[in-house]
């Protein structure tokens, strides 16, 4: 296993919006592992959250993690969620946009042969999807920017998916806000190169263990109905090795966690995972 820690984590202050399970967990504990310190968002309560928080103390000790109720659809939560982290840990180093939502909001059966053509999607299904995955990231990443362009320092990275999945049947309301997501980022990522901020994206690179997938897909089993299930934590040492400083100005990017190559030193491992870079990307 790749060693994809360094010493810039020490101290990092990292904020994952939808922390609470799945990647965000998952990224969390890693980067506690390392020295890190996380403010984790959940649209459960703290006090229902406080297990990630005995959690997090048992890893890095205490002082290292806090969690914030909130959803990145509203604009005051996410306000809210920057006031708490800096109240707490005076800057925010990293903000990882991780919280979406998935075909399960609208889907009729996901693996039965049914399937929800984008005519018979329910309107609210589709601004639940829409909301969350897009609108719910450019208002976070809006609301901790100015704090990074003060600071002169910053790395934004947010979790997208594979462009099959963008436009597979039944998708749309998913594919439309991913693909919207990594347009968006293009942009912001020319016009924060000046201010020392750095945005990517970061994929899986298929269907991985988490709740986030339909449940019909069997847990922890690869291969099961010919769909090849990626690990849980495949997301986890490029999205680490993202927060470090070994990776400052590397901006605009696409990145496909399942091509880290494990074994190799941590720079050549990320290197690996990192998609050729297209000046003019094609839609259609």
């Amino acid at each position: 296993m790749t060693n994809f820690f360094h010493d810039s984590l020490k101290g990092r202050v990292v904020l994952i919006t939808g922390g609470s399970r799945g990647f965000g967990w998952h990224m969390a504990e890693k980067l506690l592992e390392g020295g890190a310190k996380v403010a984790l968002t959940g649209t459960r309560t703290v006090e229902d959250m406080a297990d990630l928080v005995a959690k997090a103390d048992s890893i890095a000790g205490p002082g290292h993690c806090i969690t914030i109720q909130a959803d990145v659809r509203s604009w005051d939560d996410c306000q809210h969620t920057v006031k708490e982290t800096l109240k707490t840990y005076g800057r925010i180093d990293v903000l990882i946009n991780n919280a979406g939502r998935g075909s399960k909001e609208y889907r009729i059966d996901y693996q039965g042969g049914v399937s929800t053509n984008f005519w018979d999607v329910p309107i609210e299904a589709w601004r639940s999807v829409i909301d969350t995955n897009l609108t719910g990231v450019f208002q976070m990443t809006k609301a901790v920017v100015p704090h990074m362009i003060k600071r002169k320092f910053g790395k934004v990275f947010s979790i997208s998916t594979s462009l099959t999945t963008m436009i597979g049947n039944s998708l749309s309301p998913y594919g439309a806000s991913k693909s919207g997501l990594e347009t968006a980022h293009i942009v912001w990522a020319k016009e924060l190169a000046e201010h020392n901020v750095d945005v990517n994206i970061l994929l899986p690179g298929g269907a991985s263990d988490t709740d986030f997938i339909p449940q019909t897909m069997v847990h922890g089993v690869v291969g099961t109905r010919g769909d090849k299930i990626l690990p849980g934590d495949v997301i986890v040492p490029p999205a680490v090795w993202l927060c470090t400083d070994e990776t400052n100005s590397l901006t605009g990017r696409r990145i496909i966690a399942k091509f880290w190559e494990h074994g190799a030193e941590p720079d050549k491992a990320f290197e690996a995972c990192l998609q050729p870079k297209h000046d003019h990307p094609e839609i259609m």
